[in-house]
């Protein structure tokens, strides 16, 4: 499963926004203009705007990842400090202004609270975009589009989004779109691709009225990502078709779900409970309860770093026992014991390995390997995610898709999603897997995600073509 991509994906997320706030300091200081970190050190650039009405606009870009447009609040809490915060990531930098207002000195801050130091200089000429993105709309559009909120009454979480709605009368079939791990702002921003944009645009034009949202503890939403399960999330998907169940444009009858990955998980568990989802589309879902494919995202990695199969099956035996042990042990305290003796017990094995072959596996010592990540409630859902359990359980129509150059969710995947529906007596499914395509359904040469970026392409047209015709022919109940 893809929660777990590389840290620099969670650099990729945004919607827009603006910030109001005042701005006094020292007379040859101004926080307008292109703020860009120096050579040798992370790449980014802050981009700082002033309106008429004297508020400012800041975005940021990441010109190492193809992440453009990012948009960003503004904070200035004292004369020379200056805060940006890109909430869509959950990332923010913070630091002081040089009294001669060419430099800012300051940490950039991640999701988790550690941070790196990072000097900003002023610069006239920033990196601009380079890449095409060809699918994404520009506006106006040719429908009506409404900022929304709803909410998680249960866990008390408001989930803040953007619903389009076509300009024909209604009422229209209606769709939640549900994003991949990682938390994801309602466009599902990855690799300088945004693919819920592009997906919510094209079905919004064909007729069909989207619903799109920030998880939860991203971008405008409240509660925590971090500390959240698949059941709180399906909780959040159930409220959003409860609030497109009160919109007098939208048919109640014909509301379902698109979910890409991980929120191809959150469809069906949420599908599985209630009668209101009429259909729901996987992405990519996972249909298979072993690790083979979450394993397969590290050792890719491994494999990469340039290390030997020997030293890569040695490490995955390690995960694959850990994993196990985290399905098994709901006890957090004897979880942890148990990991820590199956650790030492394989030192000898660990040893035998050159410094250099446990580098290249990330794991130089037992004692110092951490895997309390590993026991988060958000690994500990998908460790023990049973996809053919649940799948057996959904009853309403299903269009499962899938690329056949798929590197994080293997093609396989997609046999265990028929496999599942056949064995729980739904026989109103769809499979279709797509040739040559990757995780994101882009027209792909290999599939590995190190292309995301440089593909123009968002979405295959193929690919919004059949989700679009397979709705618009859902009957009504």
């Amino acid at each position: 499963m893809d929660r777990f991509k590389n840290i620099t994906i969670i650099f990729l997320l945004a919607v827009l926004i603006s910030s109001d706030l005042a701005f006094s300091v020292q007379p040859n200081t101004s926080i307008v203009g292109n703020w860009m970190s120096k050579p040798g050190q992370f790449n980014i650039v802050f981009r700082v705007s002033k309106n008429e009405d004297g508020s400012f606009d800041a975005y940021t870009d990441f010109p190492g990842e193809e992440a453009w447009d990012i948009p960003v609040d503004l904070i200035l809490p004292g004369s020379m400090d200056v805060r940006f915060d890109i909430y869509n990531i959950r990332c923010a930098y913070e630091g002081k202004i040089s009294l001669n207002g060419r430099s800012i000195d300051g940490k950039f801050k991640g999701p988790d609270g550690g941070g790196m130091p990072l000097v900003l200089e002023k610069v006239d000429n920033p990196p601009v975009r380079t890449s095409k993105r060809p699918q994404e709309p520009k506006k106006p559009y040719p429908y009506k589009e409404e900022l929304v909120s709803f909410e998680n009454r249960l866990d008390k979480v408001t989930l803040a989004g953007t619903l389009t709605l076509p300009e024909s009368p209604g009422p229209y079939p209606a769709v939640l779109l549900l994003s991949g791990s990682g938390g994801s702002d309602r466009d599902q921003l990855i690799w300088g691709h945004r693919s819920f944009l592009v997906l919510a645009d094209y079905l919004t034009r064909q007729g069909i009225a989207v619903l799109r949202y920030d998880d939860r503890g991203v971008g405008r939403s409240t509660g925590n990502y971090d500390t959240s399960t698949f059941e709180d999330f399906k909780r959040d998907a159930l409220a959003g078709i409860g609030y497109l169940k009160t919109r007098q444009e939208i048919d109640v009858k014909k509301i379902g779900f698109i979910g890409h990955s991980e929120g191809a998980v959150i469809g069906p568990l949420a599908a599985s409970e209630s009668s209101d989802v009429a259909f729901t589309v996987l992405m990519a879902a996972p249909g298979l309860s072993d690790f083979d494919g979450l394993l397969k995202q590290f050792t890719d990695g491994y494999r990469a770093n340039g290390a030997s199969e020997k030293a890569i099956a040695f490490k995955s035996s390690i995960l694959r026992k850990i994993f196990y042990t985290i399905r098994q042990e709901y006890d957090l305290n004897v979880a942890r014991s148990k990991i820590k003796n199956l650790l030492q017990k394989a030192k000898p094995e660990l040893a035998k390995l050159s410094a250099n072959e446990r580098r290249k596996i990330e794991l130089e010592s037992m004692d110092t390997f951490n895997f309390d990540w590993m026991l988060s409630p958000g690994f500990s859902s998908v460790l023990r995610y049973n996809p053919e359990k649940t799948l057996m359980k959904v009853k309403c129509p299903v269009l499962a898709l899938h690329g056949d150059r798929d590197m994080q969710i293997p093609k396989e995947d997609l046999k265990g999603v028929e496999a599942a529906l056949k064995a729980g007596g739904n026989l109103q499914y769809t499979i279709k897997e797509f040739s040559g395509m990757n995780h994101l359904f882009q027209t792909a040469k290999t599939g590995s995600p190190s292309e995301y970026a440089s593909i123009e392409e968002t979405i295959s047209p193929i690919v919004l073509n059949m989700i679009s015709d397979w709705i618009l022919n859902q009957p009504s109940e």
